[in-house]
């Protein structure tokens, strides 16, 4: 449904906007639509403080993706990734996109190229103890 705008008039109590009951019943179209797609549309789903894809997109991944230069930045002083993907071998797997961290006990993997199916993509880098 498109957004039903209400119309109010030229000027106040001119009589010339739409009656009360017409401009009530865009106002609960609107937010039926609004409440139906839920906080962040379909696919997504936000409760107790986590952003989750929905059991309905299988596998589905979430990509924080900024508007033109801008940028994603996480406000604290740590980042936490629960789970590991550690390339099996420096060519990659179908997936990999540059940009991707993994781990593994002794280093730390950045890649670095899309994976083309013939690039070695990932640099690793030995983690240090402290």
């Amino acid at each position: 449904m498109a957004q039903q705008v209400i119309n109010i008039g030229t000027a106040a109590n001119d009589g010339s906007g739409d009656p009360l009951r017409t401009a009530f019943d865009k106002a609960n179209d609107n937010f039926s639509e609004l409440y139906a797609a839920g906080a962040a549309g379909s696919n997504l789903d936000l409760s107790n403080n986590d952003v989750g894809v929905k059991s309905s997109d299988t596998n589905g991944g979430i990509r924080l993706v900024p508007n033109g230069a801008g940028i994603v930045s996480v406000q604290d002083n740590s980042v936490t990734i629960a789970v590991a993907k550690t390339p099996a071998a420096s060519i990659g797997a179908d997936g990999d996109t540059m940009g991707m961290v993994a781990w593994d006990a002794s280093y730390i993997y950045v890649c670095t190229a899309d994976y083309d199916g013939s690039t070695a993509i990932w640099k690793r880098s030995a983690i240090a103890t402290w």
